[in-house]
């Protein structure tokens, strides 16, 4: 079947990312050798903390004998893609930095993905640093739906019909809220995984406009050989799509020019 496709889709951020069993011959010194063999293509650096996973925090605190390693950001030349790098992680973004930055499309972003990856990979196994053991793949979307300042959060129904105030006030008492959240997770078919899907609403900076931070996300458990990489990627991204079209409204889709 075909996926909903939209012209105009308030998407903001792609991430496509895969968590392995810490490289713990990784050092400092090899995302800098690393990173000059894709400097061409990725010529600006940034760091940042750490992604931790909750659960393994007590633990990671009290075996590692140093800090953990930074994670490490590889921007791309055109600033929408970078890389991220640390001892447990590979990510790969697609960002919007301005309003003229159009969506490129799942293909384009995973094949840039799937091309950092392999480099990634092929440098490990150059400098004998072990192959990743794949334990987890995630996939999330993060879309910005946009209104005038105050519209938000009443006026959100008209987008997500899971949010229906007007329908909801049955002894009209409640005034309007002011802050509007959700948070709903899905099985995925087969023990895949679990989608997630949470709404925000906040202001926007560069205007004060009222925004819905809608973000859904698709985890599940890889294979250890990485063998199953690619048929979980498209159904982690056909769960994101047909999820976030299940949860808007027609109208909303008119807006967002779907055209599939």
């Amino acid at each position: 079947m075909t996926l909903p496709k939209y012209k105009n889709p308030p998407v903001i951020e792609v991430v496509i990312g895969v968590t392995f069993a810490p490289l713990e011959k990784l050092s400092s010194v090899h995302y800098g050798s690393f990173w000059e063999s894709i400097k061409d293509e990725y010529p600006d650096s940034e760091d940042n903390p750490p992604l931790i996973d909750e659960t393994a925090m007590a633990q990671i605190v009290q075996v590692l004998p140093a800090p953990p390693l930074r994670r490490v950001f590889l921007i791309h030349t055109d600033g929408t893609y970078l890389m991220q790098l640390q001892p447990d992680r590979f990510i790969h973004n697609w960002r919007k930095k301005k309003d003229s930055d159009q969506y490129p499309n799942f293909e384009a972003a995973k094949d840039k993905f799937d091309r950092g990856w392999n480099l990634f990979c092929g440098f490990l196994n150059s400098r004998e640093l072990g192959a990743p053991l794949l334990k987890r793949y995630e996939v999330t979307y993060i879309n910005h739906i946009v209104g005038k300042s105050g519209s938000f959060p009443v006026e959100a129904e008209h987008y997500l019909p899971v949010f229906c105030w007007q329908d909801a006030r049955l002894e009209k008492f409640l005034p309007d809220p002011q802050v509007l959240g959700l948070d709903l997770r899905f099985a995925m078919p087969l023990d895949k995984g679990t989608l997630r899907v949470s709404v925000k609403h906040g202001k926007r900076k560069t205007d004060d406009a009222d925004v819905v931070v809608m973000e859904l996300t698709a985890q599940g458990v890889a294979k250890q050989d990485g063998s199953d990489m690619e048929s979980w990627l498209e159904l982690a991204h056909e769960w994101i799509v047909r999820g976030f079209t299940d949860l808007t409204s027609k109208w909303a889709h008119e807006g967002w020019g779907r055209y599939q």
